[in-house]
């Protein structure tokens, strides 16, 4: 046990549980790095195909030397905007760079384009100007439909705004993959990915580096950092900063925090993160949630804003990263809360190290295999059956006659299918938490599609006692995609109807409710 019950303060009810687990996990740690593959269930053959990020820091050298050329040509071409389309791994880390690192002197501003939506679809198509603009297309199996379509989209304004269109678009995608073949017809040019490298642990390959040089980001000193703590992790993968305090907050301790949490009923991880961190919140999010929910377990991310927002405290297990409110309360309410620092976005690859580490660990005394998503696909299959049907999300039902089921659920999730940066979003968002308040119940919100690639894996295959609450938007307008029946909102719309269709098939109580009633409780 850490000195003056250091221990008991900071893993709360869960303390004897955690200082138990240490042993284990701290071998477990040992174990990853030398890549033994008998930590998660069988197949060992496919799991060790995907450990490939954990020479990532090694790596990033090599790949330097690729995107550096690139992105001086582009800057050198005089380009101000540039748009990256991806989902879920392919975009999140992005997403946290442009919230939080502005664009240095001379480089481009980055606009993330992740949504479905006509509105978001049209604002980056018009609030651009083209003449300066550049794509970065970035999709790991370059068959991504959302991604290609936006390149189908976006490629005419790009070529109507500059001479040479095909030298001002890069792709990301793995080699050999359908979309670097088309790179090679159309003379994009092509930065490979790592083929051992899954989407979603892939922020310190090229998804995350070439936005990072792009914006004019220190990325050697970013990565000098992250091989810092990554030395002191070998040595002491329990504790943050590895001064041998008890402090916690390595790998191996989040690891034992998160699995004992699920064996106790506390699943929910509340991240609370300090506003200067941006969206870092949804890249643990989505790390946590698609590693971990499967074979009817999982840990429930939880992304809030402040302690006071934690609801269901007995559910309840709380990271907090940065200066952040409300943590003393819960901490007398024995609430387990680790509280982290945020260094600013020198320290961002540092993060994205530690739960990439932490997540694999935690699956593994879970009994689960962290690089696999067996029920992402279905979907997939499902939206495009309901593109070729004409088939239509389920008709609204009033909120109020889901109040029984919503009373006894494990955890609800708002899934909304609108514009992510319009107010309805944000109001959306605003009403997360008196949802919680009303039936004292842990409650996620995400954004479709985005949320596909990211927590959908957690809704289908995680717990099924859950309530997931779909919300279709409107939208005011439509924008085509060249070469297809079809335009975004209809995509949209599939694409929320698909996921009912397999939530359904998968057992899950899913439920379409109007948004404006749920806007009502915020």
């Amino acid at each position: 046990m850490p000195p003056d019950g250091q221990g008991q303060h900071r893993d709360g009810v869960l303390a004897e549980a955690v200082a138990a687990r240490e042993p284990l996990s701290r071998d477990a740690h040992a174990r990853l790095l030398a890549r033994d593959t008998t930590l998660w269930p069988p197949p060992a053959a496919v799991t060790g195909a995907w450990l490939g990020w954990l020479d990532g820091l090694d790596r990033a050298e090599a790949h330097l030397r690729t995107i550096g050329p690139i992105v001086d040509a582009l800057v050198a071409d005089g380009v101000r905007d540039v748009v990256l389309t991806g989902m879920g791994g392919s975009s999140l880390f992005p997403l946290v760079l442009a919230g939080v690192v502005p664009p240095a002197a001379g480089r481009p501003r980055l606009h993330v384009l992740d949504s479905t939506d006509p509105g978001a679809v049209a604002r980056v198509e018009d609030g651009i100007d083209w003449a300066g603009a550049a794509l970065v297309v970035a999709s790991k199996s370059g068959t991504t439909v959302e991604t290609l379509a936006h390149l189908d989209r976006l490629l005419p304004a790009l070529a109507a705004g500059c001479d040479e269109p095909s030298a001002r678009v890069v792709v990301i995608t793995d080699p050999g993959s359908p979309l670097e073949e088309r790179a090679h017809v159309e003379g994009f040019r092509v930065v490979p990915g790592d083929a051992d490298v899954g989407g979603r642990y892939s922020a310190l390959s090229p998804f995350g580096l070439l936005p990072a040089v792009l914006l004019g980001v220190d990325v050697p000193a970013l990565l000098a950092r992250a091989r810092a703590a990554a030395t002191r992790w070998t040595v002491d993968p329990w504790d943050d900063r590895g001064d041998g305090t008890g402090a916690g907050g390595g790998p191996a301790h989040l690891a034992a925090l998160l699995a004992c949490g699920v064996d106790a009923g506390r699943d929910a991880l509340h991240l609370v993160v300090d506003p200067r961190a941006g969206l870092l919140g949804a890249w643990v999010e989505q790390l946590v949630a698609e590693s971990s929910g499967k074979d009817g377990t999982g840990v429930l991310p939880v992304v809030v804003r402040s302690g006071a927002d934690v609801v269901a405290r007995d559910r309840a297990v709380v990271v907090a990263v940065g200066d952040v409110p409300g943590l003393d309360a819960l901490r007398a309410d024995g609430v387990p809360v680790v509280a982290l620092p945020w260094d600013g976005p020198e320290g961002l690859a540092v993060e994205v190290l530690r739960w990439m580490r932490a997540v694999p660990l935690a699956c593994a005394q879970l009994g689960v295999d962290p690089f696999d998503q067996p029920d992402v696909a279905a979907a997939k299959a499902a939206t495009a059956a309901a593109l070729a049907d004409g088939s239509e999300p389920p008709a609204a039902v009033p909120l109020d006659t889901l109040a029984t089921s919503l009373d006894g659920a494990a955890y609800v999730a708002v899934l909304a299918y609108v514009d992510p940066d319009a107010p309805l979003a944000a109001a959306l968002a605003a009403a997360v938490t008196p949802l919680a308040e009303r039936h004292h119940v842990p409650v996620t919100f995400g954004v479709g599609p985005r949320y596909l690639h990211s927590t959908g894996q957690l809704h289908k295959g995680g717990r099924a006692d859950g309530v997931l609450l779909v919300v279709v938007g409107d939208p005011a307008e439509d924008r085509p995609i060249p070469g297809r029946g079809y335009g975004f909102a209809r995509l949209l719309r599939a694409q929320a109807a698909g996921d009912v269709t397999a939530l359904r098939a998968a057992g899950r109580h899913v439920a379409v409710v109007r948004a404006e009633e749920l806007v009502a409780l915020g």
